[in-house]
C-alpha cells in the first residue's frame, strides 16, 4: 500500500490543529493584559512592599505593620482556601520564634502581572527564608496570586 504524503501531511496538521485547540488554557483573568514596564514597575513595587512588610509582621509577631497599609488583608480570613491568611501566618512565625524572615519574590521565575481598569493582578513564584534562634533555616518555594483579582486587596493600599 502506497502513502500519499500530502494526505499523510494534512491528516497531521488537521491533528495538530485539533489538539492545539483542546490544550488552549482558559483566560484566568478575562479582560486583564500584560502590564507595560511601568505599569509592572508600579505593581511591583507594591508587592516588594508587602512582602517587606510580611517579614516584619513574622519577625516582630504583630500583624499591624501589614494591615495598617493593607486593611482588607485583615478582614475575610479563609485558611481553608488561603485567603488573607497573614494573621494567621504572623502567629505561627511568632510561635517558631523566628528570628529573620526574607521573601525573594522573583528568585523562581519573574513575577507576571496584569492590569485591567485600575487594579492589578501579579502571579509570584518565589523563595522563602525563615531562620531559628539555634541558626538553622527552612527555605520553601512560594507561588501566590497577588491580589486576588476579584478581591483586589494590594490594589487597595492605604499610606501607613
Amino acid at each position: 500500500m502506497k502513502i500519499d504524503p500530502r494526505r499523510s501531511a494534512a491528516t497531521l496538521l488537521l491533528a495538530g490543529a485539533c489538539m492545539s485547540c483542546t490544550v488552549q488554557p482558559t483566560d484566568l483573568l478575562p479582560g486583564y493584559r500584560a502590564a507595560s514596564t511601568d505599569e509592572r514597575a508600579v505593581v511591583m513595587r507594591t508587592i516588594e512592599d508587602y512582602y517587606s512588610r510580611r517579614a516584619t509582621a513574622a519577625v516582630s509577631g504583630d500583624a499591624a505593620t501589614i494591615f495598617a497599609a493593607y486593611p482588607k488583608l485583615a478582614e475575610g480570613e479563609d485558611r481553608t482556601s488561603g485567603v488573607n491568611t497573614d494573621a494567621f501566618f504572623v502567629e505561627r512565625m511568632r510561635n517558631l520564634g523566628v528570628t529573620d524572615v526574607r521573601f525573594e519574590i522573583e528568585e523562581r521565575e519573574p513575577a507576571r502581572v496584569y492590569v485591567k481598569d485600575g487594579r492589578a493582578a501579579a502571579f509570584v513564584h518565589g523563595k522563602q527564608t525563615w531562620r531559628y534562634p539555634r541558626g538553622d533555616a527552612t527555605i520553601a518555594e512560594f507561588y501566590a496570586p497577588r491580589p486576588l483579582p476579584e478581591r483586589g486587596q494590594l490594589a487597595d493600599r492605604q499610606d501607613g
